[in-house]
């Protein structure tokens, strides 16, 4: 059950044991992605990022508006007073 262990006995370490390097390499080459499986990824982001681009240009274009207007609102308000 329980091993009395001698302390004047020096144990023996026990080296690792590392798998061929040919095993190493074949998972290696298949966790890799290529450029052909992130190739449409890129493209989606890309588009994702052309679509928020434009969006924000409209919203750009929006801000001026209103920004237009609260000037010609405030000169229409300030004539009057």
């Amino acid at each position: 059950m329980f091993k009395i262990r001698n302390p004047f006995r020096k144990e023996k370490k026990e080296e690792p044991v590392f798998p061929p390097i040919q095993q190493l390499q074949q998972v290696k080459n298949v966790e890799a992605p290529t450029q052909e499986k992130q190739k449409p990824e890129m493209e989606i982001l890309m588009a994702k990022i052309d679509a928020l681009k434009l969006q924000y240009e409209l919203l750009a274009e929006k801000i001026s508006s209103i920004e237009k207007m609260v000037r010609e609102i405030y000169q229409m308000a300030k004539e009057e007073a």
